[in-house]
């Protein structure tokens, strides 16, 4: 018989060891010269806003986040007795400011990496040191939730309800960004929206600190928690959303997640409580982080320039096509070469910048409600989606239900669900090119009500 217990490395807003001899404020948040927010909603009790939810974390062994034993002069250098383990928290957001007011979405979300002493004989875990990464480098990070551990030892985290460029109330308004840019940047028309909705990754050093790169080519849409397969390549995605995918990333290295193909799902047969949906792959584009993200930080590209969308349907509909998202009806049409980017050019920056609009216009299954965390059976070669509602557009005859996306249930289920996908390898896309992958959903079936 076990004792079950918890024991906490922290409380958000306590102070804990920084490692430099000095204090800071656990789930503390910063702008982007790394200096703390302060809440100043109460006269005479300003402090430092910090997060009342941490999310995603990761438990890293030394050997995994460095590729190497550790050796007496690392453990010395890192204040530990035993064997020194890595921890990375994120914290997804802040409800209240003290006098109440929401602050949902509009601080930039910090992540930390903590240093932990473990005996060697119980496994005790001991705070010894909490580092705050630098997110500067990837223009802060936004609403961070689910996350995963990668096979090669780094922390992929998410940014889930990506600002709606358009502002057509799917997602995150543009206000929020607003407030958000304010808050980080000190002026509320700095942050740009493109620059959110990514896949963040954590890279851990044996010092107990840490790094960000945001990739920019895994898709901008609700990311939470995703799964990178055993080939280190293939990568499937959940979409917390309502009419969100199912998405597929195939790198084009292994341990590499700069560059590689999106890919997002049609089911060709009916998904509902007791079928085996087909699941046929609609490839959305081939790229690389850089070229994304020069697209939008060094080209300026804006909405207006990658596609019209139109929340009533246009007196002339020729070349417009009518997608659901979010509940909303819209009618979407990519646009021409303008202002200096190529027709190429707005099809990537589609794909990778407004993917759940591409994804709907290119005949995606775009009929899932919070498909929130995956993982896989490797052993039987299975991965699951952790569906946390069966409602709205996965129900037919809702108003954002939508006959096409062939995702048919009855009644709603507000506990949720878990959806099974068997994988295989040679399959092919929409464009009968072969997928280079072994790990490829081939259908699914709801293996939990």
């Amino acid at each position: 018989d076990y004792q079950l217990a918890y024991k906490p490395f922290f409380l958000t807003g306590t102070q804990v060891p920084d490692g430099k001899g000095g204090k800071i404020i656990a789930g503390g948040y910063f702008d982007i010269n790394n200096q703390p927010i302060i809440d100043k909603s109460v006269e005479g009790k300003e402090r430092q806003f910090f997060s009342d939810c941490p999310d995603g974390s990761s438990l890293i062994s030394f050997k995994e986040a460095t590729g190497k034993d550790f050796t007496d002069a690392d453990k010395k250098a890192l204040g530990v007795t035993g064997n020194p383990v890595f921890h990375v928290v994120q914290f997804e957001y802040l409800s209240k400011d003290q006098k109440g007011g929401d602050t949902y979405g509009k601080l930039s979300s910090p992540i930390a990496v903590l240093t932990l002493d473990q005996d060697p004989k119980t496994g005790h875990l001991s705070l010894i040191k909490y580092h705050n990464v630098d997110t500067s480098s990837a223009h802060g990070l936004w609403i961070t939730c689910g996350a995963s551990l990668s096979p090669w030892g780094t922390h992929l985290s998410s940014e889930e309800y990506e600002p709606d460029a358009f502002d057509q109330k799917l997602g995150q308004t543009l206000s929020t960004l607003k407030a958000f840019s304010k808050n980080i940047y000190g002026d509320e028309n700095t942050a740009n929206p493109y620059n959110y909705g990514h896949l963040p990754e954590i890279i851990v050093k044996a010092d107990g600190t840490g790094t960000v790169k945001k990739h920019y080519c895994l898709g901008r849409i609700s990311h939470e928690l995703v799964q990178v397969f055993p080939d280190n390549r293939t990568v499937l995605m959940g979409d917390d959303y309502t009419n969100g995918g199912l998405f597929m990333f195939v790198a084009d290295k292994e341990k590499d997640l700069s560059a590689g193909t999106l890919y997002v799902a049609k089911y060709t047969t009916e998904l509902n409580e007791t079928s085996t949906a087909a699941i046929k792959w609609i490839k959305l584009g081939h790229t690389n982080s850089k070229t994304i993200e020069d697209l939008v930080n060094v080209r300026g590209i804006k909405a207006e320039n990658i596609m019209e969308s139109l929340t009533v349907a246009p007196a002339d509909l020729t070349g417009y096509s009518k997608i659901v998202l979010d509940g909303k009806s819209l009618w979407i049409k990519l646009k021409e070469a303008n202002n200096g980017f190529t027709k190429d050019e707005i099809e990537l920056a589609a794909a990778f910048l407004e993917t759940h609009r591409y994804a709907a216009l290119k005949g995606g299954s775009m009929g899932f409600t919070k498909m929130e965390g995956t993982t896989v059976n490797i052993k039987d070669k299975v991965a699951y989606s952790a569906l946390a509602n069966i409602q709205d557009s996965m129900i037919e005859g809702k108003s954002s239900w939508v006959a096409e996306h062939n995702i048919k249930f009855k009644n709603t289920l507000k506990a949720g669900g878990v959806l099974a996908h068997d994988l295989k390898g040679s399959q092919v896309d929409h464009t009968n090119t072969i997928i280079n992958s072994e790990w490829t959903p081939y259908q699914s079936h709801m293996l939990l009500m």
